[in-house]
């Protein structure tokens, strides 16, 4: 049944929720996120300018001796392993708090929100995320080799608006704000509105609370900072 919901969650949210409250299993879109993070990281790291990509990759400020010894480590394999293993344990970390946190929430709000269904909750409202996943295909396939990760996804804050240059401080947050984040908000309020029967207004706060302490906190950070 949950196959059904793979689509209606774009098109008719609210009934794929309610289709979901009573068996709000997890496993469906986190191996569909998986498995397309995973095969663009992959294909990116195998098709990529290695020599570019290493004089591009470090600070300009940073000494030469320092360069070279991180050139050295730093081999397109170990790359990619790392970039995998980021992908399978930041993901399914980022769920878990993410469960957490609705289900404290659910607690103060009085909702009847377990870890469980917060954790399917985050994954099945990640889904948007699939969008970008064409896009930076076919920002690899027009690269040419020499194209920057950060610069791949075509749905953030910094390719859309900011453009901010590599290694400044505003780069790394307008990277990882993404146009499909608000889609992302607006999923999991529906979803929490179906699966709980509070108010919009309750959910769509309970939503969006996260993005905004998390973003607000790198942006006030990034300000004192400089």
């Amino acid at each position: 049944m949950a196959f059904a919901q793979l689509t209606q969650v774009f098109y008719d949210p609210s009934a794929a929720f309610a289709a979901l409250k009573e068996r709000p299993r997890a496993w469906l879109p986190l191996l569909l996120l998986y498995v397309s993070s995973i095969g663009i990281l992959v294909w990116y790291f195998q098709t990529v300018d290695w020599d570019w990509m290493m004089s591009n990759t470090f600070p300009p400020d940073m000494p030469a001796d320092q360069r070279e010894a991180a050139s050295k480590t730093m081999t397109r394999g170990v790359m990619m392993g790392m970039g995998v293993a980021g992908i399978i344990v930041g993901t399914l970390f980022i769920y878990c708090l993410l469960g957490l946190y609705y289900w404290l929430a659910g607690k103060l709000a009085s909702m009847d929100l377990s870890f469980k269904s917060g954790f399917s909750l985050a994954a099945w409202a990640s889904l948007p995320g699939l969008i970008g996943v064409p896009l930076m295909a076919l920002q690899i396939i027009t690269s040419r080799g020499r194209l920057a990760l950060e610069q791949a996804d075509m749905l953030s804050l910094n390719f859309l608006l900011v453009h901010a240059a590599p290694h400044t401080p505003w780069a790394a947050i307008a990277s990882a704000l993404k146009l499909t984040d608000i889609w992302v908000v607006l999923l999991a309020a529906i979803g929490l509105r179906t699966w709980t029967g509070k108010s919009t207004t309750t959910c769509a706060i309970i939503a969006a609370l996260p993005y905004v302490v998390i973003y607000g906190c790198w942006t006030a950070w990034i300000v004192f900072k400089n």
